[in-house]
């Protein structure tokens, strides 16, 4: 049966942050258990290397909107950049500038 530990019995209920970096390396001298997303694995001796491969800007309703505005949004940007009328960086701005004004 799967141990099942809840987030506060290991102190992770109030957890800070305390570093951030365009890229992270993790070195490891010993084997032990890691999980990234859901999966498990059991890691032996290596060094981890993280990278940041992008930022998503998330939209918060403003409480006098009604609620969707936000999807709709995000919507037509995506539309917009899958159909080459705005670039990535484009549609990534634009997105930033939004969520800056609806909180």
């Amino acid at each position: 049966m799967p141990c099942i530990t809840r987030l506060g019995e290991v102190g992770l209920s109030r957890a800070r942050r305390l570093a951030q970096g365009q890229s992270i390396k993790i070195h490891l001298f010993a084997a032990l258990p890691v999980q990234v997303d859901g999966e498990p694995w059991f890691q032996q001796p290596c060094t981890l290397a993280i990278s940041h491969n992008g930022q998503a800007f998330m939209l918060k309703r403003a409480a006098e909107e009604p609620l969707g505005h936000a999807a709709i949004i995000t919507d037509v940007l995506e539309n917009a950049e899958t159909n080459h009328v705005i670039s990535a960086v484009q549609k990534r701005a634009l997105l930033q500038e939004m969520a800056l004004r609806l909180t």
